[in-house]
């Protein structure tokens, strides 16, 4: 018997509009509310109608079992805490994690309430490797290139724009490096992983080279997806919807 019978979600973007379309199907389970900021900017949406809310106080009222953040890091730091207090949260945007205090107070508020805060891949490959390898692992750097007007830079941006830690290109591209934070969270952590984004004007695509090294250990992981627009690729819905779909853990899935 599936464990989550009622789901919130937060955001009704590209990704939360796909795993809305993906809960909407499932049987024995409903969409306690998809929450956004401004319900007339859904208006054409008639079926996220009957579901919708701009109230995040309201939205958080109905205790869904579990909750699917896809929508902004700012909104994933500050609902996450109460989130957690009453359902189990898999937040998207995981890039709010880099902030210790952010990340203090989710585990903080899982730890007493004794839900569990998910982490997804998002865009990226082999977190296992990276979780599996962390005592050996001795350098990780990731490479992320994208249009400028996809990094909220002029379309016409060009070359290197970001080189350091993990954790302060989370605060400079804070809705355009959460495959660099997941990368970060699975692994070495965030001030020890390297991050270096890169704009090229002539690309659709979202480009993302990961290189690991340590004792005894060196892999690569390159991964390509053209732009669905703003700043998701598309692969990433896909991916939104597997994590989902193991986070469930229903044996429907069990080929996923």
């Amino acid at each position: 018997m599936m464990k989550y019978r009622s789901i919130g979600i937060i955001g009704a973007g590209v990704i939360g509009k796909s795993l809305f379309d993906y809960v909407s199907g499932l049987e024995g389970v409903k969409v306690a509310y998809v929450l956004v900021s401004d319900k007339a900017k859904y208006a054409q949406n008639a079926d996220l109608a009957d579901v919708l809310i701009d109230d995040a106080a309201q939205a958080l009222e109905r205790k869904a079992d579990l909750v699917l953040e896809a929508a902004t890091p700012a909104l994933l730091s500050a609902l996450g805490p109460d989130i957690l207090a009453h359902s189990d949260l898999c937040g998207f945007s995981c890039s709010a994690l880099a902030d210790s205090a952010v990340e203090s107070a989710l585990h903080e508020a899982a730890s007493k309430s004794g839900h569990r805060l998910f982490v997804p891949h998002g865009a990226v490959l082999g977190l296992d490797g990276l979780r599996d390898g962390r005592e050996q692992i001795e350098q990780v750097v990731i490479t992320t290139t994208k249009s400028g007007a996809s990094l909220g830079q002029a379309a016409d941006a060009s070359g290197i724009l970001f080189e350091g830690s993990t954790r302060d290109a989370c605060i400079r591209f804070p809705r355009n490096v959460n495959v660099h934070a997941a990368v970060a969270f699975a692994g070495i952590g965030f001030d020890r992983t390297r991050s270096i984004v890169i704009a090229d004007p002539n690309t659709k695509a979202m480009r993302h080279h990961i290189a690991v090294s340590g004792r005894g250990l060196e892999w690569e992981i390159s991964i390509s997806s053209q732009s669905l627009g703003g700043v998701t690729g598309s692969y990433t819905p896909a991916s939104a919807i597997g994590s989902l779909k193991r986070i469930l853990g229903d044996e429907l899935f069990a080929n996923a």
